[in-house]
C-alpha cells in the first residue's frame, strides 16, 4: 500500500461496511464520528470481508475497521483483490482530504446585487 502525501492522522480509521452484494468504504478522521464516503465495490468479495474481519475491529455489527498504520503495516496482502482495495484506499483518502481542505479554505464570495438604471421614465 503507498503513503498518502497529504497531512493525516495514522490513527484515522477506514470503515469497511458489508451488504449483500458489494462492500463499502469509508474515511474516518480520528476524533471525529463523521464518516466520509470513499468508494463501493461491484461485488461481494469473501476475502475482502474476511481480511477486514480478520484484522479489523467490529463496530457494533455496522462493518469493520482498520487505522491508516495498521492497512499499511499489513500491506498488499497476496490476494489480488484485496490488493486492488489496498491500492485504491490511499489514492481516495487523499482525493477526500484535499476537497474537505479546499472546502475548508475557500473563502465565501458574497455578490451584491445592484439594480440597472436603465429603467428610467422615458419620454413617450
Amino acid at each position: 500500500m503507498r503513503r498518502i502525501k497529504k497531512s493525516h492522522n495514522q490513527k484515522d480509521r477506514i470503515i469497511c461496511v458489508t451488504a449483500m452484494d458489494r462492500h463499502s468504504f469509508y474515511y474516518q478522521p480520528v476524533g471525529s464520528k463523521e464518516r466520509i464516503w470513499l468508494f463501493d465495490t461491484k461485488h461481494f468479495s469473501g476475502s475482502v470481508f474476511g481480511f477486514f474481519r480478520n484484522h479489523g475491529r467490529n463496530l457494533d455489527g455496522i462493518g469493520f475497521s482498520l487505522t491508516l498504520r495498521e492497512l499499511h503495516d499489513l500491506g498488499n496482502d497476496h490476494n489480488v483483490k484485496i490488493a486492488k482495495i489496498l491500492d485504491r484506499i490511499p489514492a481516495q483518502v487523499e482525493y477526500v482530504i484535499q476537497e474537505k481542505e479546499d472546502l475548508i479554505q475557500m473563502p465565501f464570495i458574497i455578490h451584491k446585487h445592484y439594480h440597472c438604471s436603465a429603467d428610467f421614465d422615458r419620454a413617450a
